[in-house]
Order: C-alpha cells, then sequence, then structure tokens
C-alpha cells in the first residue's frame, strides 16, 4: 500500500510523534510511505522522503497514492482545497485532542468556540476521521457525520537502548539521592496538564518524595513561583525540553499524569511500555483505557485526594508496573496500532 501523510511540520509535537510512529510500524510491513509538510519546523527524522509543501500550490498528486492521512488542520483544509473532484483516492483524518476542551485551556472559551469549528469544518471533504478513543468518536458524534467517525487507540515506538548523556545523568542522580523516591512527569508545561496538583501535594508527602518534569510551556514560571512559595526547591526539578524524555523514566518511581484534559496521552504509553507505576486523574479516557489494577486515580474534583493516590502507588509500584505493562502489551503495542490503521485504510479502499 503507498501512503502519504501530511503533517503541519516535523516538529517534536504529539501529532506527529504519532504519525511517526505510524510510517515505522507500516514500513516494517513493507508498505511505502512519503511525508508531505507545510511549516519548516523540524526536529524529527522520518524513515522515508519527506517533501515540503506550500499551501497555496496544488503541487501535491493526490492520484498517486492509495491512502492520504492528514494529521491536523492545515493539512486537511490542504487536501479540501486541493484534491480534485474527480480524484478517487480517500483521504483520511486524525483529530488528536478534544479540540474545544483543549482550546478553552489555550486560548479562552470565547476564541475556542471559533478555533474549534474551524478544525472540524476542514474534515468536510474526508471520507473517514479518526479519533483517539471511544469516549473521543462518543463526543465528535455531537459534532460530525457518524458514518465517518472511527477510532484508533495511540502506541509508542520506543528505543529502550536509549539511555541519557553522561551530563543528564549526573544532574539527575545529582537530584535524587538514595532513599529518595522520585515522581516523574515529561509532558508541555500547561495547565491543562495539572501538574500544580502534585507540586500541592509533595508538603503533605514524606520528604524524600520529590518531582522531576521534563517538557517545556507558558506555565513553567507560574509552577516556579509556586515551588519556591513553599519553600520546595530542594524538592522539584525543572528540567526543561529534552529529546526523548521518555530516557528518564528508568530514574521515576512513579508517573504522575493529573490532567483536566487529554487525548490520548504518549506519555502515559511511554511509562506503561517501561512499566512504570501510574498515577492519574479520573478522567474518561484514563478511565477507559485502564483499570484500577493498572493505575492508581484520584479525583480531579477533591484535589486532596492525590497525596493518597501517589503514596498507594509508592506502596504498590511494582505490580502496578507490571499490570500496566502486561496491558500495554497486549491493548496498545505497535502491532495492535498497525493493525488497527491498516483496517481502516483497507475499508476505505473497499468503500471508495
Amino acid at each position: 500500500m503507498k501512503i502519504a501523510f501530511l503533517l503541519a511540520s516535523l516538529a517534536n509535537s504529539g501529532p506527529i510523534i504519532v504519525a511517526l510512529d505510524l510510517v515505522k510500524v507500516l514500513m516494517e510491513k513493507g508498505h511505502e510511505c512519503q511525508v508531505f509538510y507545510f511549516k519548516d519546523k523540524m526536529a524529527l527524522d522520518f524513515p522515508c522522503p519527506t517533501k515540503r509543501l506550500s499551501f497555496f500550490m496544488s503541487s501535491f498528486d493526490f492520484d498517486n497514492f492509495d491512502i492520504i492521512h492528514c494529521h491536523g488542520v492545515r493539512p486537511d483544509l490542504y487536501a479540501m482545497l486541493h484534491k480534485p473532484l474527480r480524484c478517487k483516492t480517500p483521504v483520511c483524518t486524525t483529530i488528536h485532542s478534544f479540540v474545544f476542551q483543549e482550546h478553552a485551556y489555550k486560548y479562552g472559551p470565547f476564541v475556542s468556540k471559533i478555533t474549534g469549528r474551524i478544525i472540524l469544518w476542514a474534515t468536510f471533504r474526508d471520507n473517514k476521521i479518526l479519533v483517539l478513543s471511544k469516549h473521543a468518536k462518543n463526543y465528535y458524534e455531537n459534532y460530525l457525520p457518524l458514518k465517518k467517525l472511527t477510532y484508533a487507540y495511540n502506541t509508542r515506538v520506543c528505543d529502550m537502548s536509549a539511555s541519557l548523556t553522561e551530563e543528564e545523568k549526573k544532574e539527575i542522580e545529582a537530584f535524587k539521592q538514595d532513599g529518595d523516591i522520585l515522581l516523574g512527569a515529561n509532558c508541555n508545561l500547561n495547565l491543562n496538564k495539572g501538574l500544580d496538583l502534585v507540586i500541592s501535594a509533595l508538603p503533605f508527602l514524606p520528604p524524600n518524595v520529590k518531582f522531576c518534569m521534563a517538557g517545556k510551556g507558558v506555565s513553567r514560571k507560574e509552577w516556579e513561583r509556586l515551588v519556591k512559595s513553599l519553600g520546595l526547591e530542594q524538592r522539584v526539578l525543572f528540567l526543561g525540553s529534552r529529546p526523548a524524555a521518555y530516557r528518564y523514566l528508568p530514574f521515576y518511581d512513579v508517573y504522575v499524569m493529573p490532567s483536566h484534559s487529554e487525548g490520548f496521552p504518549l506519555s502515559l504509553l511511554e511509562a506503561a511500555a517501561y512499566g512504570k507505576a501510574v498515577v492519574c486523574s479520573d478522567i474518561p479516557i484514563f478511565e477507559e483505557i485502564l483499570t484500577d489494577e493498572e493505575v492508581v486515580r484520584f479525583e480531579l474534583d477533591n484535589p486532596e485526594s492525590i497525596v493518597p493516590a501517589i503514596q498507594k502507588a509508592i506502596e504498590n509500584k511494582v505490580l502496578l508496573g507490571q499490570n500496566i505493562k502486561r496491558h500495554f502489551e497486549k491493548e496498545y503495542s505497535p502491532q495492535c496500532f498497525r493493525d488497527r490503521h491498516l483496517k481502516i485504510y483497507q475499508e476505505l479502499i473497499g468503500i471508495v
């Protein structure tokens, strides 16, 4: 099968990482992939030919592929505007988040109503719209044609042989002393991620419990002020943006994900692949994909409940880690991810 991926850029962001993982697993099975992108932000290396497109030039040959798979609003708009009416090649797209919720955190509730509708409108000519969970499918049934909607769970293809540089290792080992328990999170630092709840919980946990964050974002300065106000400078480490941040997972005792909203969190899958105990919020996506045998949940409406949740995860970290790793390999492995997408592609080719 010959598949074209239309991406906004090659930046190190969630949707692009998903596309990269999909390209990798498809090419392993002999499928031919090509990647086309618009913005000149190049951080990820794809194992296939890549080419930059001009949004306003219709230089892309839609008929040259069996499937066109878009990731993002700009690729969707490009396909909507430039795909010839006579072209029979099916176009599908993946929506990677709950757009109205995500944009409300980014831009405010009023603007999010406009930007969210633009994203949905851009899928008008797509033959199939993939979302990341059953919950997301139910959510988007209120906005998009039911016959176009389907879902495909994410995966993560991690290089388990990748390790920290000597400098990175010295930094984390200087922070995590013998006997310390390290909570970790690898993500964008924004309010939606809820990491301030972990910081606020630290004074109620033993002094050997510390917290490390790998990532950058608009909330970092606010959270640094929170750390200072609570006198936690020796217990919280902001690493900043790090490539392949999953390399830090071997140093974490518990992975924390107190998010207010998520599409299908890649960093949680990384933690699962590494067999890490996880504490997460009780939002619907986590309820759908993981059981209480695999994670410890706390109630977002009761932020104080994160403290006993962290304590429980620390006490049961070995068993929780074993359970979540087993579940990842059964339900969210790269093979499951590939097979689900191939099934969707094959159905599209058969019905278009």
